[in-house]
């Protein structure tokens, strides 16, 4: 069989918040929700954040991405973390930020400006801790699960290593941050002339936690490292114990001065009067497949999707021609209603999950020049498209 490649020698400081925000609140999300912790992001929504699209390979979320976010949401969110607090200063992308537009519905949700105050608060005060965190780091470190896991919740005290490289350097005191999320303190180092001596000295239970004999222990260092580098180098046995202040605990902290509206405007949601606190965009493949579901499936002979409909009711609306023309077979309005959905999904700027009726709410999408389209809130069903807000839009029925 062939042998995993050797752990690289340990990364050292300093630790960029850029390099490891994405593991970090993926693991924060995954494993420090409630009831576990202070985290006052529900299990539901920490969930839907770490979701993925399955109809759609993962996008990556780079800069000026704007549009509906591709899943999963919370690499998106890493990114708006990292730049609000590097910056101390609550931040969305410039291509959501709020567009102060007659075209766009008014904020009308009341202390927006306070809790705006406390999210600024929380970036800068928790996420300055979050970086004196991180600062504190003298060496990377990465291991494979369950040794992750049993690290974090104290089952394995001590790591085994070659003595090659940085890892010699290792030494009381040292600050080591395994997987770009877990912050440990090197106790002691001890050097051994092989694993079998190291497993027996230190004990199974606290190198290889699950592991029956010293036997399968070296089995699982050989994946890692030849026998030849074992004997020329030396082994460590690397004691270790968790400090009280984590990485992962201070990005709780931030998330939860943030709440969800903070964190939902960080991924682009607005909020205005009867905005749904805990919504999140939908996922892209959801979109648009709600949007191509046959108009009347029981009507022989009626090929017409919802969107292509909806578009029917808007192409002579708009006196800029923003919807352009629509005509041809029914194959073809389709794939221009398509073309349409695709474009407002793309481009849009503003989003906002609000309720319409006490029991019916709505996820909205509004490009910069006010057109846009209305899903449910799961974004299962399609409900239409619309035109640039106006106060007197309805009289007007809507024609711009």
């Amino acid at each position: 069989m062939a042998s995993s490649p050797p752990p690289p020698s340990p990364g050292t400081s300093p630790v960029k918040l850029s390099d490891c925000i994405e593991d970090l609140l993926k693991f924060t999300l995954s494993t420090y929700a409630p009831p576990a912790s202070q985290l006052s992001l529900s299990r539901d929504y920490c969930s839907r954040l770490l979701q993925h699209d399955q109809a759609l390979p993962d996008a990556p979320a780079g800069p000026g991405a704007g549009g509906v976010p591709a899943y999963p949401l919370y690499k998106h969110l890493a990114r708006a973390l990292d730049r609000s607090i590097n910056s101390r200063t609550y931040s969305k992308a410039p291509e959501y930020e709020s567009v102060s537009d007659a075209s766009f519905p008014a904020d009308g949700s009341l202390g927006e400006e306070e809790r705006e105050k406390e999210w600024q608060r929380a970036i800068a005060e928790k996420g300055s801790i979050l970086l004196d965190t991180l600062g504190s780091v003298e060496f990377e470190l990465h291991v494979q699960e369950p040794y992750l896991t049993q690290l974090a919740s104290g089952r394995k005290s001590v790591e085994g290593r070659c003595a090659a490289g940085a890892y010699n350097l290792f030494g009381p005191g040292s600050v080591l941050l395994f997987n770009k999320c877990l912050l440990m303190e090197v106790r002691d180092v001890r050097k051994y002339p092989s694993f079998s001596e190291m497993l027996r000295a230190e004990g199974l239970s606290s190198v290889l936690p699950g592991v029956e004999s010293v036997e399968e222990g070296v089995q699982i260092y050989r994946r890692f490292y030849t026998e030849e580098k074992e004997l020329s180098n030396g082994v460590l046995g690397i004691s270790v114990s968790k400090p009280d202040r984590q990485p992962h605990a201070c990005l709780a902290d931030v998330l939860s001065g943030l709440g969800c509206e903070g964190v939902g405007g960080l991924v682009g949601m607005v909020h205005t009067a009867g905005t749904v606190a805990d919504a999140l965009p939908p996922p892209r493949s959801s979109l648009v497949a709600s949007c191509m579901n046959p108009l009347r499936p029981d009507v022989k002979g009626c090929f017409l999707t919802d969107a292509a409909r909806a578009l029917d009711k808007h192409v002579n609306r708009s006196s800029e021609g923003w919807w352009g023309r629509l005509c041809g077979s029914a194959s073809v309005k389709n794939s221009r209603a398509l073309e349409v959905v695709n474009r407002l999904l793309n481009q849009c700027c503003w989003m906002n999950a609000h309720m319409l009726q006490p029991n019916e709410g709505v996820f909205e999408i509004r490009v910069r020049e006010g057109y846009g389209a209305r899903w449910s809130l799961d974004g299962s069903k399609f409900i239409g498209f619309l035109e640039p807000y106006t106060e007197d839009g309805y009289s007007r029925r809507w024609h711009n």
